[in-house]
């Protein structure tokens, strides 16, 4: 089959223009709180014939690209806004750079606030509305009771970045919407079930897997000394690598010490009773236990961080990378099943894609995934079995949010004359 990108500029398809300029194109698609960016990367030497080269892009400008085979499938990769330029010899080139269409500069603007006894919903639909989203929260999600949270000369962006990391999930833009979702359920942020993606070894052209036990929840900086508690010894033992069988079918099955999704270790959070003044722990997992440092308004908020914190450990101890072929139906937050040998897990969550195309090299897909963890502690049911106090309720009298005016975002321009290709 035959690859190829289009390369719409203001509507435009410029994709012929750029044909005897065009080095490469990559779109990235994150799953984390990273926005999704396209790099283009053009051939910036003076035409031979009369030493014109390529005219500044400018800024501001919305790229759309669409990549895939003329006789199979294709998808459209998403609208950019450029916004980064890099000039780069040798060789000379030109690195035009753009973040999605759908993020405005406000979004990104540092701003100061405080949140006080709100639900995870109302928190949402504050940033979404003040950046011209619509806010899409997981059901699961939008009732959870933020005691109380400062966003002190941090964007948007990043704000609410953080309240879902706090809680296992993922903020991002998507077509208008500020979605607040759920993490690692190999469902796209959107809710829509993605496809499993099914490799095998030949698929790849590179490929790496890599196991750390430094990452693992509770494991860390541990004296596994002589006189080591059972515990201790425990979380020893599950530094070794996990091991897995093989049955007929190809399927894989788990069966070293790590194997009930790293068990042994855990995480311990503290929280505060104002009323009493009493210092309270919740534990997710078995000993020994990461201890948090922060200590947090009640039991909810420290039972969502506990939780979230042991299934980023246990998602993070290993992590797999590969490049194959390009196939446009790969996705962020898919589920990678990769049986390629033994002592190694073959399901993986994506957590970004790296769609290349290159004139001379065809269409790539570069894979960065770390492990699905089918027995993750659900943070949304963590959360739900603890027991409100008098303290946990919305207050309808909060103080209101102060308005702020919106950041004014800055554009520029195409430099005159010289021109062999104009965007």
């Amino acid at each position: 089959m035959t690859p190829f990108c289009r390369i719409t500029a203001g509507g435009v398809d410029i994709t012929g223009s750029l044909t005897d300029r065009l080095m490469s194109i990559e779109v990235r698609d994150e799953a984390e709180d990273k926005s999704d960016r396209v790099t283009i990367t053009l051939d910036d030497r003076p035409r031979f014939a009369d030493n014109a080269v390529v005219a500044m892009p400018t800024f501001g400008l919305t790229v759309s690209v669409e990549m895939g085979y003329r006789e199979g499938a294709s998808r459209d990769m998403g609208s950019y806004l450029i916004d980064a330029i890099d000039f780069a010899s040798p060789p000379r080139t030109l690195s035009i750079e753009g973040k999605p269409a759908n993020m405005p500069s406000s979004f990104r603007t540092p701003r100061s606030e405080s949140y006080h006894q709100q639900t995870v919903q109302e928190i949402v639909d504050k940033v979404a509305g003040r950046n011209g989203f619509t806010a899409t929260v997981d059901p699961e999600l939008a009732d959870i009771v933020v005691r109380h949270v400062d966003q002190i000369g941090e964007s948007d962006l990043n704000f609410v970045a953080r309240v879902a990391g706090d809680h296992d999930a993922v903020a991002k833009p998507v077509a208008g919407r500020l979605v607040f979702a759920k993490r690692g359920t190999g469902k796209a942020i959107t809710g829509a079930i993605l496809p499993v993606i099914t490799l095998s070894e030949s698929d790849c052209s590179q490929w790496k897997f890599s196991y750390s036990a430094r990452d693992e929840a509770g494991e860390s900086g541990k004296d596994m000394g002589a006189s080591e508690s059972a515990g201790q010894q425990a979380a020893g033992d599950s530094r070794l690598p996990e091991v897995v069988q093989f049955d007929a079918g190809g399927a894989s099955t788990p069966t070293g010490p790590d194997s009930a999704s790293g068990k042994k270790g855990g995480v311990r959070a503290y929280w505060t009773d104002i009323r009493t003044g009493e210092r309270k722990e919740v534990t997710v997992g078995a000993e020994p236990f990461h201890d948090l440092r922060h200590t947090y308004h009640n039991e909810a908020e420290a039972k969502a961080a506990a939780s979230a914190t042991k299934n980023k450990a246990a998602r993070g101890k290993a992590s797999f990378s590969c490049t194959i072929g390009g196939r446009v139906d790969v996705q962020a937050e898919a589920v990678l099943i990769a049986p390629f040998r033994a002592y190694m897990p073959s399901k993986w969550r994506i957590k970004s894609v790296a769609h290349r195309f290159e004139p001379g090299g065809g269409y790539t897909t570069g894979i960065d995934a770390e492990l699905f963890d089918d027995a993750a502690d659900d943070t949304s049911s963590s959360v739900g079995k603890t027991k409100p106090t008098k303290d946990d309720t919305v207050d309808k009298d909060a103080p209101k949010a102060a308005k702020k005016g919106k950041a004014k975002g800055g554009s520029g321009g195409a430099a005159p004359g010289e021109t062999v290709i104009t965007f």
